[in-house]
């Protein structure tokens, strides 16, 4: 993919995005309404996404992709989380910065964002497969370790992962693994539902982003710190090191498309939930989202010539 196109497509991206925040800020999208519209995309339209991708080519080789798509990405995060431990210690954060500053900074927003993203840039059925690994890693990470950060007495729950998108995910692999497509008129259903996921998803990014002020996103030292490391350092890292690995193309340019992505929001959501830094949780998803206006061109565009 040429530059040239890669900018178009998140112009593109940030024009829906631009939709979400002028409608939020000229209060059309209240924050009740925001909730609303996550749900939507949460619960109906992205696991209609997940489902309509079983018509995708490659079948078998297509799951064998996404398991190793998403071992690429748990070890990246672990590798990441130690890194952001170190850091933590030595800046001698406290309990809430280290749970935001972890939180934020390991793990990208593989929905709202990735999803959107990656089906952009390689089709919608494939660019749904791999935001689907995206975000099966992301809930692994989110729901075993950072929700501890906040909350250290917790205990996991197998319910925790039960949520529509896992289940659609792991029909959508079943169905890949056994050749099965769903009915033409199931499809065309699915598709049509599924198609409403990323204008609806970068519309609720940008109804998020118009809680914070533009000079809130100046003041904080720590935030620049999470998003040089979540939309520079740590991708980057991470396309140099598939660019030496024998592996498919797609696979890696699917990776670091996710990668590249910028905080995701589910830990602003925790932060708030138990009243530990949740200023500082917001404000660095919304500096590392209106960032990635910058670096994703330049990272992907590196990646596309690597690869």
């Amino acid at each position: 993919m040429t530059l040239s196109v890669l900018i178009q497509q998140i112009l593109i991206i940030f024009m829906e995005i631009g939709i979400g925040l002028t409608a939020a800020k000229c209060g059309i999208i209240k924050e009740s309404d925001s909730k609303f519209l996550s749900n939507l995309v949460m619960w109906v339209t992205l696991p209609c996404t997940l489902l309509a991708s079983t018509n995708v080519s490659g079948g078998r080789e297509t799951v064998l992709l996404m398991l190793m798509s998403f071992g690429l990405l748990i070890s990246f995060y672990l590798v990441c989380t130690g890194v952001c431990l170190a850091i933590s210690r030595k800046l001698r954060l406290t309990p809430g910065q280290k749970a935001v500053f972890i939180g934020t900074t390991v793990l990208p927003n593989s929905a709202f964002i990735g999803i959107p993203l990656a089906s952009a840039i390689l089709g919608q059925a494939l660019g749904t497969v791999y935001g689907a690994v995206g975000l099966m890693a992301y809930n692994l990470m989110f729901f075993t370790y950072v929700t501890r950060l906040f909350q250290p007495e917790s205990k996991l729950s197998f319910k925790q992962f039960l949520t529509p998108c896992n289940i659609c995910t792991a029909v959508m692999i079943l169905m890949l693994l056994a050749g099965l497509r769903f009915p033409a008129p199931v499809q065309s259903f699915l598709s049509a539902v599924g198609n409403c996921t990323t204008p609806l998803a970068l519309m609720v990014a940008g109804a998020m982003l118009a809680g914070s002020r533009a000079m809130d996103l100046l003041k904080r030292p720590l935030l620049y710190l999470v998003t040089g490391l979540r939309c520079i350092l740590f991708p980057l890292v991470l396309i140099l090191i598939l660019r030496l690995l024998p592996l498919e193309r797609t696979l890696c340019m699917g990776v670091s498309i996710l990668a590249a992505c910028p905080a995701g929001s589910l830990t602003a959501v925790l932060a708030r939930q138990y009243d530990l830094e949740g200023e500082l949780a917001s404000q660095a998803v919304a500096q590392s989202t209106l960032f990635i206006l910058i670096s994703i061109p330049l990272l992907l565009s590196l990646a596309s010539k690597l690869f």
